[in-house]
């Protein structure tokens, strides 16, 4: 349930191979890799001066090499405006913002359905999770949470892109 809201899908599942040095794919969009390259320049600018640049395959998909740290909260904030320039088809999972309206529906089918500590969502449509929801698998409510979450309210997060951060 801890997802990242950035760069889920960039990498920072990172187990995926690359040499780190640019290398532009055969069938991604040149934009697409320029993209990606600004966006690991943009954190390398906020407090990561060793972030290495992604290799970008032929679907358009990046990958950092393995071992990649996930930058700091602050260094994503900043150049999420730069990811999202990325047309929507292109963005990695869970990079693109929700619908707080939406989100604000999916928070209160979760209560609805016997989850009453699930928060509001935050102002771009990701949520903060309590103590008491925090831990994914580990969290003994799990079952019960995840249960609702693709069932009940499975309407409200059709993208299965509904970020989660814990306290």
């Amino acid at each position: 349930m801890n997802r990242s809201l950035f760069l889920a899908g960039l990498v920072f599942a990172a187990a995926a191979c690359g040499t780190g040095s640019p290398a532009p794919a055969a069938h991604a969009s040149p934009n697409v890799v320029a993209i990606y390259h600004q966006v690991a320049q943009c954190i390398r600018d906020h407090g990561v001066p060793n972030f290495p640049d992604p290799t970008v395959d032929a679907s358009g998909h990046a990958q950092l090499p393995p071992g990649t740290q996930q930058p700091p909260q602050a260094a994503q904030q900043a150049c999420r405006s730069i990811l999202n320039q990325l047309p929507a088809s292109d963005r990695p999972a869970g990079s693109t913002p929700q619908d707080p309206a939406m989100m604000l529906r999916f928070a209160q089918c979760m209560r609805a359905h016997g989850i009453a500590d699930w928060p509001d969502p935050n102002a771009d449509g990701s949520f903060t999770l309590p103590a008491s929801l925090a831990g994914g698998k580990n969290n003994p409510r799990w079952r019960q949470v995840r249960s609702v979450w693709t069932g009940s309210c499975n309407q409200y997060d059709p993208s299965g892109n509904l970020s989660t951060t814990n306290q």
